[in-house]
């Protein structure tokens, strides 16, 4: 009898859990490594080690010691490389390290999907105040600062007066792993999702959304709503482009989720990511929208097999709407269960509790909490979210 095979998941929180569990209903062992001493992910885990997903060296002497026969990054840009790194050494499946490097350094997939003809904002790389004051004069106002190397809108900054750079940028270095920023024009039109797989170089586009964002945050999304509200010709478009920043920056096999901007009907380069998105879209979402497992498929080809699947291109409509509450002590909150039972509703999910402080949100980590709702039609789910929010209440001193 041979023993299961024992796959390395990198990160332990709540956006890695569905990974862990669906990895221990397929009869591996589990190793979870996360930098914090405390995440919900070990418990379900057959072994943990703390550990910087961060640190390559550090997670490959892990694996080794492990004897992995995969390892899997697939919420958190910060492990891919890292990913891609232990992968190689271990001789692994993976999507390669050059390639993980092309897809979580900014400046880097700029570059390399400006040469390939990608339409992109202008650019500048930042490492002093100075220089992005320079950039500012060149590209013009507004503009957008941000890290080279984070995630979920963490450091991320309109700049829409000189005064505000200094403290922009302060934010912005703390967020920033290299040090490095980039300054960019600011895009001004209707931000997409993308979400999509690779399967031997094929790309498969599995589901398009269009966004919103908060009002006092323009930076952080509070609704992504599939499919996106495009007539056909920019659909086509979007996926076009998609699939070329997809093969410009060498994904083969692989899970990507992208963002992009539609300006006056050219669609432009936001960014794009080696890995799935938390908040269950990566998770529920994405096999929803594809009627395939593609969660499964691709921790099946990490650890040896084969992601043989295909989209089943069958209409279907999800949104992911971020709930907005009034700041101040939390005395309560009502309508939950009520809003569970609603038809289509997936998830809701409530980052506090009575007691707790709530204030608007600086990034999408902070974000006061979720619903997923599914359907037939962008009207249905749409229609079904509204209700959800006007049976969620939450009552603040």
């Amino acid at each position: 009898m041979s023993l299961p095979k024992t796959v390395h998941v990198l990160g332990g929180g709540q956006w890695q859990v569905p990974t862990i569990r669906l990895a221990k209903s397929l009869g591996y062992r589990v190793l979870v490594t996360d930098i914090y001493r405390d995440r919900p992910g070990y418990a379900l885990a057959d072994e943990h080690a703390v550990m910087d997903i961060a640190d390559r060296e550090g997670t490959l002497r892990i694996a080794a010691q492990h004897h992995i026969d995969g390892i899997a990054c697939d919420t958190t840009d910060v492990g891919v490389p890292t990913m891609a790194y232990v992968a190689e050494r271990l001789g692994l499946p993976g999507i390669g390290y050059e390639t993980a490097l092309n897809f979580t350094n900014k400046h880097r997939m700029r570059e390399i999907t400006s040469r390939a003809g990608v339409p992109n904002p202008p650019f500048r790389l930042v490492r002093r105040l100075d220089e992005a004051r320079r950039a500012l004069f060149d590209l013009g106002l507004p503009a957008v600062l941000k890290p080279i190397d984070n995630q979920s809108s963490r450091g991320v900054h309109i700049i829409r007066d000189c005064d505000q750079l200094e403290l922009a940028y302060a934010d912005a270095g703390q967020f920033a792993r290299t040090g490095d920023l980039l300054v960019e024009g600011f895009l001004d039109g209707t931000e997409v999702t993308v979400e999509s797989f690779c399967v031997s170089g094929e790309v498969f586009t599995v589901g398009i959304s269009d966004k919103d964002h908060f009002p006092q945050r323009p930076e952080v999304a509070n609704r992504l709503t599939y499919p996106a509200d495009f007539p056909p010709a920019i659909l086509a478009r979007i996926r076009q482009v998609n699939e070329l920043v997809l093969r410009t920056l060498g994904m083969r096999t692989g899970v990507a989720h992208a963002e992009y901007m539609v300006v006056r009907g050219e669609v432009y380069l936001v960014e794009i990511a080696a890995r799935g998105a938390g908040s269950f879209v990566y998770s529920h979402i994405v096999p929803y929208l594809a009627g395939a497992d593609v969660p499964r498929a691709y921790l099946e080809f990490l650890t040896g097999g084969s992601m043989g699947i295909r989209p089943d291109n069958q209409p279907r409509s999800a949104n992911l709407a971020f709930f907005s509450f009034p700041s101040g002590k939390v005395r309560s909150v009502t309508g939950v269960e009520e809003a569970r039972r609603l038809p289509g509703v997936q998830k809701i999910l409530l980052e506090f509790g009575p007691g707790d402080e709530l204030k608007p949100p600086a990034d999408d980590r902070s974000r006061p909490g979720l619903a997923v709702i599914f359907g037939r039609t962008r009207a249905e789910v749409l229609a079904v979210t509204d209700q959800v929010f006007q049976s969620v209440q939450v009552h603040v001193e």
